[in-house]
């Protein structure tokens, strides 16, 4: 039977977050969209490549620079599950606004195309 997920682990540069539950990975790669003709369904083509996108909430601490966080460039983003699937996503950048929301703080990145490692 196979395992099922329930946490998930980020990792940035090698160094684990403090990431709240409900941390979300979109893979990016080829987003494709159906084609049809006059009779109907004719298959898929590759509408646009994207980036890797990962959200995630951490608990804000004296030791947590939320400049720093809105600064990130070019790190490597190990997105990993309780139930042993590790998705790599690599150069990602901060994107949107890091926001310090009461004692939580809110970031994503995005990176190229996760790839499962």
């Amino acid at each position: 039977m196979a395992q099922m997920t329930g946490m998930v682990y980020v990792t940035l540069n090698g160094q684990r977050k403090r990431s709240k539950p409900g941390a979300s990975l979109k893979p990016g790669g080829k987003i494709k969209e159906a084609v049809n003709d006059v009779h109907g369904y004719c298959g898929t083509a590759v509408k646009e490549i994207k980036g890797a996108e990962i959200k995630f909430t951490i608990p804000h601490a004296s030791d947590e620079d939320v400049v720093a966080l809105q600064n990130l460039a070019d790190v490597t983003v190990l997105f990993e599950t309780d139930s042993g699937q590790r998705y790599l996503a690599r150069g990602a950048d901060t994107v949107g606004e890091v926001e310090l929301k009461g004692n939580e703080v809110e970031v994503t990145l995005s990176g190229q195309p996760a790839e499962l490692v």
